[in-house]
């Protein structure tokens, strides 16, 4: 009996890639060391990783198998050294922002949040010593000025909180990373990557926050306390800081001008912040 395997692979961003390249040639410019391909296999799709090293994959993977059960994420086909398989997963995108879709991110969060969160001392954490570098690099490249960095700083040693919780966050909530599955209506993650543990919880909806969910802060919040979330709400501030900072210093060195906002800043001029 024979059996045939037909494969077609396609690599989108191909053009992208190749300017990257470029640009991070002839410059300074960052970007991540990976390729990505939709491949189809005897008309199966599959999304096909191959990441900067073995442990890189290695890490993603057991980030996704914690989650293997919620249908967040695509489900793990196979990892092999540096290489990460996953399936295709279709859906729909996100197109209106209303309350309805609000309440299915603090559901997506509620569940990253609520998986073995740890509440440790925010002074022996990296991120108060993460902030003031990333402070401190934007104003030696001009972004922010000294008076803003006196002042920031000032407002970040009181809205530093005490504790703080750790755990598992979603780092890049941008709209295009999101689909909302026909059978259950639910939200699922597409970007692999941006599953981490370990991090400062609420870093990750930061940037969905600052974004594109900006009007409705308090409903996802109040989202986030119905499902016994652990609350970060009082000190959301420092969090917001933290990402700010990091966030801003990370579009400088990957040129995206358009995310370089020395405005942020002025709201943390205040200690009200």
């Amino acid at each position: 009996m024979s059996f045939q395997v037909r494969v077609k692979q396609r690599s989108p961003f191909l053009l992208k890639r190749g300017r990257y390249f470029l640009s991070r040639f002839f410059g300074v410019r960052l970007q991540k060391a990976k390729s990505l391909h939709f491949v189809t296999v005897n008309g199966q799709q599959f999304k096909r990783l191959i990441l900067c090293d073995a442990s890189l994959a290695s890490e993603i993977e057991q980030n996704l198998n914690r989650f293997r059960s919620t249908g967040q994420f695509p489900q793990v086909v196979i990892r092999y050294e540096r290489e990460l398989w996953v399936d295709y997963v279709t859906g729909h995108p996100i197109k209106n922002i209303d309350e309805r879709l609000v309440e299915k991110m603090a559901i997506f969060y509620s569940r990253l949040y609520s998986d073995a969160p740890v509440l440790v001392q925010t002074e022996k954490t990296i991120f108060p010593y993460r902030l003031d570098r990333d402070l401190h690099f934007l104003n030696q490249v001009g972004i922010l000025s000294d008076p803003v960095v006196k002042d920031v700083r000032k407002t970040a040693e009181i809205i530093s909180p005490p504790q703080c919780w750790l755990g598992f966050d979603y780092t890049d909530p941008v709209r295009k990373n999101f689909l909302v599955l026909p059978e259950n209506q639910q939200i699922c993650a597409v970007d692999v990557e941006g599953l981490v543990k370990d991090y400062l919880i609420g870093m990750g909806a930061a940037k969905a926050l600052i974004q594109w969910m900006k009007p409705f802060k308090e409903q996802f919040f109040r989202g986030l306390a119905l499902n016994s979330a652990p609350s970060f709400q009082e000190y959301y501030g420092f969090v917001e800081l933290c990402f700010l900072a990091q966030w801003t210093k990370r579009a400088f060195f990957e040129k995206d001008w358009k995310a370089v906002q020395p405005k942020y800043f002025e709201a943390f001029r205040r200690p009200e912040a």
